[in-house]
């Protein structure tokens, strides 16, 4: 190999690299959790970015899932499920948000993607034919809708919680922060009955 060759494959192996680094560790929003949270930068904005796509603004609950406190519930619950469900949860988000490269529909991280294309990412997911896609899609689902669920706003507007029960802002998110986890809600992403089927077909 002479020089020029070596400086040429030199130069396009570190852009690359930079490609690369780019792709998977640059261009995240900063933090929207103090320091010391169990959630790094990329996986806060993957929740957000999930949780608008669940809950958008506007819908018929007049709140979304970032304003709904979603990032920082999850953060909270990763902190209270043992280590090896910490880990479990991290690969989720990690295939989350890298999975369009290959599922798209467009080949870009999810948190890259538009609001309508994390929508429709997020739709493929819970209809994919591949049943480790709609695992991941159920689990995500289930962690958010918890947090949803546990919102004052949200449990006022279904019924679940009465006006009293909750008088100020910051009782608002203490209590969405500590409320019990539970699930039980349908988000804005619905699995058709053909995808259960092929669910249980699967299994």
């Amino acid at each position: 190999m002479t020089p020029l060759v070596a400086i040429v494959v030199a130069v396009c192996v570190a852009l690359l690299a930079l490609q690369l680094v780019r792709t998977f560790l640059l261009g995240y929003p900063p933090p929207s959790l103090p320091a010391g949270a169990h959630l790094n930068r990329r996986e806060q904005a993957l929740v957000a970015a999930a949780a608008d796509a669940l809950f958008p603004p506007g819908g018929p609950i007049a709140i979304s899932g970032s304003e709904a406190g979603l990032v920082a519930y999850t953060d909270a619950y990763t902190g209270r499920v043992p280590a090896a469900s910490r880990a479990l949860i991290g690969l989720l988000f990690v295939f989350l948000e890298h999975a369009p490269w290959v599922f798209g529909p467009t080949r870009r991280r999810f948190t890259r993607l538009s609001p309508e294309q994390r929508m429709a990412a997020l739709a493929r997911m819970a209809t994919s034919p591949i049943y480790f896609r709609r695992v991941a899609f159920l689990s995500l689902r289930t962690i958010l809708s918890m947090g949803y669920l546990a919102h004052p706003v949200v449990a006022r507007r279904i019924g679940m919680l009465p006006p009293e029960d909750i008088d100020t802002p910051a009782e608002a998110s203490d209590a969405a922060r500590e409320a019990p986890t539970r699930s039980g809600s349908r988000p804005r992403v619905d699995i058709p009955a053909g995808a259960a089927a092929g669910k249980a077909g699967a299994a």
